[in-house]
């Protein structure tokens, strides 16, 4: 899906989740047991890719080798749709971290099909299961400099399209410049839900995202030089979820202001993450 994009645009999904009990100056952490987490995508007319890691507990020592023990490579990885079923074979992948990716190579995404995720790992079953919505297509994309700023280079895109009105609709935003990003990138504000808008045609100003969320340069602006390719996402409201509240615990993690106590919202049965379905205009 999202993608050349990997959840975690490629992050490891550690989990943030320990429980504790404290008395007075005491504080008792009970045993953490990690859960597998999931990052897969479908998208139409593409063949599923899922990236799978273990989470871990909030004290834990994160270092190179310690995330190469959160990686999975030895799960057998099942996607189905209403007419066949493959395992998906792992192949490595630099592109994404962790760079290794179950990969399919038989079935490919359909609008308005419904696709089954199995993940068998040291004898446990992780599922899901995701659709691939219609597809809104762009009208129009177009740039525009900053008149606010005091340089002549700098701009946002913008993008047009066609709302579905009486229909509930929920979309996602990458984009990627070409021979600087090594991936689809989210959008600074990537997750959309149509009940912001009244009007039969929307226009968005693309903010430029960053592949670290947490990295404090300029992520707003486009350059006036840059060549963008744009991937223009249709999802459900469960990719949806997974994804708002995933950025909204990215924000919170970076300001010390904000509680990070949200619960991340997850589509996956025995598991955390998301198995998402995705209709591309791009």
């Amino acid at each position: 899906m999202i993608k050349s994009k990997s959840i975690f645009t490629i992050m490891i999904l550690i989990v943030i989740g320990f429980g504790y009990s404290c008395y007075k100056n005491t504080c008792e952490i009970p045993d953490y047991e990690s859960q597998v987490v999931v990052d897969g995508w479908i998208e139409q007319g593409a063949f599923p890719q899922v990236i799978l890691t273990l989470s871990a507990p909030y004290f834990s020592d994160i270092d190179s080798v310690s995330l190469r023990k959160l990686v999975i490579t030895q799960a057998k990885v099942t996607v189905a749709s209403s007419t066949s079923e493959e395992i998906l074979t792992l192949k490595p992948n630099d592109v994404y971290f962790p760079p290794y990716v179950y990969r399919g190579t038989e079935i490919k995404g359909e609008l308005g099909e419904t696709y089954t995720l199995t993940v068998d790992y040291r004898g446990e079953k992780i599922t899901s299961t995701t659709t691939i919505p219609e597809l809104t297509k762009l009208d129009s994309v177009w740039f525009e400099m900053d008149q606010n700023l005091n340089a002549d280079t700098a701009g946002f895109i913008w993008i047009s399209f066609t709302e579905k009105l009486f229909e509930k609709n929920y979309y996602r935003i990458y984009t990627q410049r070409k021979n600087i990003d090594a991936k689809y990138v989210p959008t600074y504000f990537p997750n959309i839900d149509d009940k912001f808008f009244d009007e039969e045609i929307i226009k968005l100003k693309l903010l430029r995202g960053n592949e670290n969320p947490l990295d404090k340069e300029d992520i707003l602006h486009f350059n006036v030089k840059d060549t963008v390719k744009i991937k223009f996402c249709s999802i459900n409201k469960e990719t949806y979820d997974f994804w708002e509240t995933f950025q909204k615990e990215l924000f919170n993690a970076g300001n010390p202001l904000a509680a990070s106590n949200s619960q991340i919202k997850s589509n996956i049965n025995n598991g955390l993450g998301i198995w998402g379905g995705y209709a591309i205009a791009n």
